[in-house]
């Protein structure tokens, strides 16, 4: 890159004409400082998820009331990946980081909230009367007793929606304004609502099927909680707007006309679809993971859940870091700077997600075991959930991906083939995974299904790959691009050699000692591994740390 691009970069990251960064370590509008933050608290979330997910597998294991369960909360999940953490966020981000100034923010925010609120609660009790045969027809290898509970329990987890679409309205008021800290610690509130609940449950002595209810009525106070805290800070930000007097330009009017806000409502759902690919992949391969036996519906939500971990905090922590400062590059005209953000945002997902792949991996069996094999969690739950999670490793880099090329087709309101993309990957999807179901051996069906998730995640990758929009496409010089994928391959496949053959090396040990030491052998190897193939960023960042020493 010549020295001119170099500088077009910095300042395209830093946000400074001069390219430095501000005093007190934080940058305006940067990518770095807000994913850094985004990422703490992701991991904080990821982890209580686990723990909540190791406490339902401890006290429900794999069976029918828990695939009654997993089949219950799976449209809850997606809606709250779409709505609350993200896919809808990201729409509303970018349409809120396009205001001209404040005072249209706060109109628009006014105008979409009840609308958007009501738009849910319509969902949320046409989904209720419709329980039992939606339970019927999302998973059919269900038996009777099991799809009634399954309704039981869907309607116990739907009052979740409506708090999630306003937690999704509250948090992109705050990404819009660039203030990612609350937005990134309201998960942990809900963990911590579910956790409770299941805690409660175990100290009452419920049995399994209270059990499972008393978990689907944690999941909508959690839904709740996240809601009304960033709501207070939402409605902190929007009382400091004020309208300013100008004799040089009209005032700006209080609210919007019905017929735009409407407008506005129906250009979210666009949006989201294709953002939403992963979940609605993982809800489409609820279908033939019913019919491919007992257990395995449960085993792929918990593959799925171990995967939550790495994916939340490469893809979408950096897609959603850089997607402000794109919405504003995008509608200013600077191109250049549009593209530099965007592809340095795409080089942290690939470094990022290509290592935690071959690593999850290689610790697969011990992370599992670990994890989720206690209580009613057997032998067989615990088999069953690992090949469930080797066969999901191979959409991680996709998933990282999709979501900062995302983030640039968000900022530019590219909507419609994106939306494409997103119900692309539900029917590769489920087409996939019934012929794989059909084909395979019954111990290996789920896994399958799995990797027909990951195949589709794959193909809408490639498919907003090749999209270029706006004057602003992948096109041109692709050999540095293809240099550095091989390199950060070659990283890869180092660090996952590490992690397993210490797991290899350590089989004696237990299970816990075995996953810390092959953790620990991976994350020591990669940062050398980084430097052996001469990474130019982290070179870059290397040589800064040693000036400010």
């Amino acid at each position: 890159m010549r020295r001119n691009d170099v500088g077009t970069a910095e300042r395209a990251v830093t946000g400074r004409p001069d390219g430095r960064r501000r005093r007190g370590g934080r940058d305006a509008g940067g990518m770095l400082s807000p994913a850094v933050v985004l990422g703490g608290c992701t991991v904080l979330s990821r982890l209580l998820g686990l723990a909540r997910d190791a406490v339902t597998a401890w006290l429900l294991g794999a069976g029918p009331v828990a695939d009654a369960l997993t089949a219950a909360m799976r449209l809850p999940h997606i809606l709250r990946r779409m709505l609350a953490e993200g896919s809808l966020s990201m729409s509303l981000t970018a349409l809120l980081a396009g205001c001209e100034n404040r005072e249209r923010t706060a109109a628009v925010v006014r105008a979409l909230a009840w609308r958007l609120g009501l738009t849910l609660l319509v969902v949320c009790i046409v989904a209720a009367l419709l329980a039992q045969p939606f339970m019927r027809l999302l998973a059919p290898g269900l038996d009777a007793v099991s799809a009634e509970l399954a309704g039981q329990l869907l309607c116990a987890c739907l009052p979740y929606v409506p708090a999630a679409g306003m937690a999704a309205l509250c948090m992109a008021v705050l990404h819009a304004r660039e203030r990612f800290f609350i937005p990134a610690f309201s998960p942990i509130l809900f963990n911590l609502c579910v956790l409770t609940a299941g805690l409660l449950a175990v100290r009452c002595g419920a049995d399994k099927m209270q059990t499972a209810l008393a978990l689907a009525l944690g999941m909508s106070c959690g839904g709740y909680a996240q809601w009304l805290l960033q709501q207070g800070a939402a409605v902190r930000l929007l009382r400091r707007v004020r309208p300013r007097p100008s004799s040089a330009r009209p005032p700006v009017r209080d609210s919007l006309p019905p017929l735009e806000a409407w407008r506005l409502l129906c250009r979210l759902p666009a949006g989201a679809l294709a953002a939403s690919a992963p979940q609605l992949a993982m809800l489409a391969a609820m279908w033939p993971a019913s019919l491919a036996g007992e257990g395995n519906m449960a085993a792929l939500y918990y593959a799925e859940r171990l995967l939550e971990l790495p994916l939340g905090l490469v893809g979408a922590c950096l897609g959603m870091a850089a997607l402000p400062r794109l919405s504003r590059l995008a509608r200013a005209g600077r191109w250049r700077e549009f593209a530099l953000l965007r592809n340095a945002s795409l080089r942290w997902a690939v470094r990022l997600s290509l290592p935690a792949a071959t690593g999850l991996a290689a610790v697969s069996g011990p992370l599992v075991a670990c994890l989720l094999g206690h209580g009613a969690f057997d032998a067989n739950a615990v088999r069953l959930t690992t090949w469930a999670v080797l066969a999901y490793v191979p959409c991680l880099p996709a998933c990282a991906v999709s979501r900062c090329l995302l983030a640039g087709c968000h900022a530019v309101g590219c909507r419609r083939r994106t939306a494409l993309t997103g119900l692309l990957a539900p029917l590769l999807t489920l087409t996939a995974g019934l012929l794989l179901v059909r084909e395979l051996d019954a111990p290996v069906r789920g896994a399958g299904v799995a990797a027909a998730a990951s195949f589709a995640l794959w193909v809408q990758t490639g498919l907003l790959w090749r999209m270029g929009h706006r004057g602003v496409s992948s096109s041109g010089n692709r050999r540095p691009a293809l240099r550095f994928c091989c390199l950060q391959v070659l990283v890869a496949a180092l660090v996952g050699l590490a992690a397993g053959a210490t797991c290899l090396l350590t089989e004696a040990l237990p299970a816990w000692g075995r996953l810390g030491l092959s953790v620990a052998a991976g994350l020591l190897v990669w940062p050398p591994a980084l430097l052996l193939v001469r990474d130019r960023d982290i070179c870059r960042l290397g040589r800064r740390l040693l000036r400010r020493q």
